[in-house]
């Protein structure tokens, strides 16, 4: 993985939070229901408080000074204060996520991370990649909002795909990816018939290179043959020579 993240990094998407457009997410049904509890204890507070004087039967005295209108009414008002204050941690701990969250592209891969509370991070590949799609409802294009969902050749359904949620400008960001991924699937080929010919050539000279050597070991073969033969020769006119020497020295 060295090699890829030396890669150029060519662009960033961050999702936008938008409250509006949460509360209609998935992401964002935790704030919903805070928000939906405060609003019915606060009804309940509002029509108790109206009747209180004709709650005759409520107005008992149950513990000590307390009776069991006040109980009723504090209730309703701890009810207003927890679903308040439930509906702001989770504004903001959601708030505090989407500035965590990025999705990186480079030039042959892209990659998720969030690290906000658990650390997550995820790389994909282009080459994984086989579809890209945008998503936008009508509410989200009121908003001017919208999500793009990237479909990967993972076998595990879970893990076959992503979301990129809560984008600002999507069509742009949608055109940007798609536009990436298929430059990247025209350019792949191109890039493996490179290195299939680069293959081929080096079994080529691997191929040539021993029957290099066995041209040589023919021609060395070949050489040290025609000297030896090349030196019996003179030793032979030698020794037929000293033997002429020799009848001469005779006669």
């Amino acid at each position: 993985m060295e090699e890829l993240e030396n890669e150029k990094l060519l662009r960033e998407i961050k999702p936008k939070f938008n409250f509006v457009y949460e509360l209609f997410m998935p992401t964002g049904r935790k704030m919903k229901s805070a928000l939906v509890m405060s609003v019915v204890a606060i009804i309940i507070t509002i029509i108790v408080s109206l009747n209180k004087g004709s709650m005759v039967d409520f107005s008992t005295v149950v513990i000590g000074t307390f009776s069991m209108i006040d109980i009723l009414m504090f209730f309703c008002w701890f009810m207003i204060a927890f679903s308040i204050i439930k509906f702001f941690v989770h504004f903001t701990f959601q708030k505090m996520q989407y500035d965590h969250i990025g999705y990186k592209f480079y030039e042959s891969y892209m990659v998720y991370e969030d690290d906000f509370l658990n650390q997550h991070k995820k790389n994909i590949l282009y080459s994984n990649i086989k579809e890209v799609e945008i998503r936008r409802t009508i509410w989200d294009r009121i908003l001017g909002m919208g999500v793009v969902v990237i479909y990967t050749n993972a076998e595990n359904r879970r893990n076959n795909g992503l979301v990129v949620y809560a984008l600002d400008n999507p069509k742009e960001d949608y055109e940007f990816i798609d536009k990436i991924v298929n430059k990247y699937r025209a350019e792949a080929p191109k890039q493996v018939n490179v290195v299939e010919e680069k293959e081929e050539i080096k079994e080529e000279v691997a191929n040539e290179q021993p029957e290099q050597k066995v041209d040589e070991k023919v021609n060395n073969e070949t050489k040290k043959t025609a000297e030896e033969i090349m030196q019996k020769d003179i030793e032979k006119e030698k020794n037929e020579q000293s033997f002429k020497d020799s009848l001469k020295e005779t006669n």
